[in-house]
């Protein structure tokens, strides 16, 4: 699901522990970009040293959140896998929290999902984004089949969680953009 600027938004679910658990929430939405000045497309971006950045926001169940509308309404849109919508004035930046309240860390790390490559620099937000429990189910919405295809016995199509485990740190480094 492609966001107009080579970035795409995914709400990952489920276990936040991988990063070190700070706050304790449950929800990421991570907006993922890829150097199209160094690469022809995210495909061979990914596993490539400053092919792919992933910023990354915690997310809480509060009230809606103005920015994020723009693409929340065009979900029913690309539901299925394959389906993409150009979201017509959408700032990104609308995502980031107040200018007072960028604290963020920074590491190398990898995707949280097959092929789980390494070579992707992390920005962690310190700070919570707050959206609607109503824009939490429109992400739920979403389907990893394309449209009408057979679904393998045992999948809903449903896109769950989509964590990976807990890594080793072994020799990252993790900066922090606040003391």
């Amino acid at each position: 699901r492609q966001l107009k600027g080579n970035a795409t938004t995914c709400l990952q679910t489920g276990d936040s522990r991988r990063h070190t658990g700070v706050l304790g929430l449950g929800r990421l939405l991570h907006l993922i970009h890829w150097n199209s000045t160094l690469f022809g497309s995210i495909d061979e971006a990914v596993g490539k040293p400053h092919g792919i950045v992933i910023i990354a926001l915690f997310v809480q169940i509060g009230k809606e959140h103005v920015g994020l509308k723009a693409v929340t309404e065009i979900l029913q849109d690309i539901q299925y896998k394959g389906k993409s919508k150009t979201i017509p004035c959408f700032n990104p930046n609308t995502l980031l929290p107040d200018p007072l309240l960028r604290d963020y860390w920074v590491y190398e790390g990898s995707l949280t999902i097959p092929p789980c490559s390494e070579g992707v620099t992390w920005i962690l937000f310190r700070y919570p984004l707050t959206i609607s429990q109503l824009q939490i189910e429109e992400f739920r919405r979403l389907r990893t089949h394309v449209k009408g295809a057979e679904l393998v016995e045992g999948c809903d199509g449903i896109l769950g969680d989509n964590f990976r485990p807990t890594q080793p740190l072994s020799d990252r480094v993790i900066r922090a953009a606040f003391q």
